[in-house]
């Protein structure tokens, strides 16, 4: 992470926790397995078949269908693409840039937000998608030159996205230097290049697969309560909408890095982390690189020891299908971790952005303001928000698992089948308290 990122992490801290740490654990663990209990007394068949129709709004449909709200969108991020690529590429090399907030803070973490309160917006608004539809108006077929097969698509899934996921968290985590324009510029261009150069060899379809931004973004999206069902926008149950909406091939694997790069930064902070590296005669890019690769390993194997118990692992197996239980606790991370990071960093980036040349413009006229700490001045507030996202992440979590599971486990072991993935979400619950807090 770029250093003048890394102190907004730890605005909290276990002497600010409205309870000791081992109490916060303590009491986590017991509302996990109270909330198991109570759906498994009360909740013993599936209740969430089909399609999450929800509420029908039509005049909602219309507006987000209108072709100047669709082309607004997309304007704006072609727009914001270019304006924050001239500051990547004739901007000066300094942290004021806003190329970094842009791309760290904004692009990143204001993912999650955004797919919250406005669905899958970012598909519609992404400039790397525009990109690919400007390259087949030019004649470029839709299937590309060196067309997939339906089949190779659907075990494809998001699996290229996930690596590309992985390679972001390796910048923004362990890559050296990676607050300097030089290295910025080398990852803009082979995410452009993946993405867009894929489109061209495979079609449109790439975009969807590979671009980790998109992926990120339509994976949280899924709890969104606002979704297009039927061809029409519906308000719908967000947890009926995780448990009944579709989960392509790869899923797995872009929770498991995101929810293992976010362990994996709240790791490092870590006193035992820091002094190890520091100690240590090997590189701290080659710690890092193995510290992430294992941690990320570490939550995907463990989600697969977690789903073994409810049925065979394999492509389209309950391996996927389980995933979406994880997306809530992907999501309480991601607000645990760098809700103060967006705050902070975020209005700072929105100051910067400006004069992203550093020629002392003030184009949209926030040269000249300054940034509200909101509630951030007050830690124990920080600490509660933290521990309750991650909190009730994991309990979102459970039911929808509990839900899914009891879908594709026989009457028999409905029960017994779950009990691995709960102890799976009890560790991650545990570990994540224990990242956060501890010192």
């Amino acid at each position: 992470m770029s250093p003048l990122l890394v102190p907004l992490h730890g605005l909290g801290s276990r002497q600010d926790l409205p309870l000791p740490l081992p109490a916060a654990v303590g009491g986590a663990v017991l509302v996990l397995l109270v909330s198991f209990a109570v759906l498994a007394l009360a909740w013993r068949e599936p209740r969430w078949n089909g399609v999450a129709a929800g509420r029908r709004l039509p005049e909602l449909t219309r507006f987000v269908d209108a072709r100047w709200v669709r082309a607004s969108a997309a304007g704006f991020g072609v727009f914001a693409f270019s304006w924050v690529g001239a500051a990547l590429w004739f901007g000066r090399d300094r942290v004021t840039n806003p190329v970094f907030g842009s791309t760290y803070v904004w692009l990143w973490v204001g993912l999650v937000p955004l797919s919250l309160l406005f669905g899958p917006l970012f598909r519609v608004a992404n400039p790397l998608g525009w990109l690919a539809r400007l390259l087949h108006r030019l004649g470029l077929p839709k299937e590309g030159l060196r067309p997939l097969s339906e089949r190779t698509w659907r075990r494809l899934g998001t699996f290229p996205a996930a690596v590309g996921l992985l390679g972001f968290s390796w910048l923004e985590l362990v890559q050296p230097d990676n607050n300097t324009l030089a290295v910025l510029q080398g990852w803009w261009l082979a995410w452009v290049g993946c993405v867009v150069g894929g489109t061209a060899l495979f079609g449109s379809r790439w975009v969807a697969a590979a671009d980790p931004f998109q992926a990120y973004a339509v994976l949280v999206s899924r709890a969104s309560p606002w979704q297009r069902v039927a061809g029409a926008v519906h308000l719908v149950n967000p947890l009926r909408h995780l448990s009944t909406s579709g989960s392509p091939a790869g899923t797995w694997a872009v929770v498991a890095t995101l929810l293992g790069g976010t362990a994996f930064d709240g790791f490092t902070a870590t006193s035992w982390w820091v002094r190890t590296t520091q100690s240590s005669g090997l590189p701290r890019e080659l710690w890092g690189t193995l510290g992430l690769t294992v941690m990320v390993a570490l939550i995907g194997v463990t989600l697969a020891l977690g789903v073994r118990g409810i049925g065979r692992l394999r492509p389209d197996g309950p391996l996927n299908l389980l995933a979406a239980s994880i997306i809530p606790i992907v999501i309480g991370y991601a607000v645990a971790h760098y809700l103060s990071l967006l705050v902070l960093e975020g209005q700072r980036t929105l100051i910067n952005l400006s004069d992203p040349l550093g020629l002392g413009w003030n184009a949209f006229g926030t040269a000249e303001l300054g940034i509200n700490q909101l509630w951030l001045d007050v830690p124990q507030v920080t600490s509660a928000i933290q521990l309750g996202a991650i909190v009730g992440g994991h309990v979102i979590g459970v039911l929808v698992a509990h839900e899914l599971a009891l879908r594709v486990l026989p009457a028999r072991r409905r029960l017994t089948g779950q009990l691995p993935l709960l102890l799976v979400m009890i560790a991650y619950t545990c570990g994540g308290l224990l990242l956060l807090f501890s010192p």
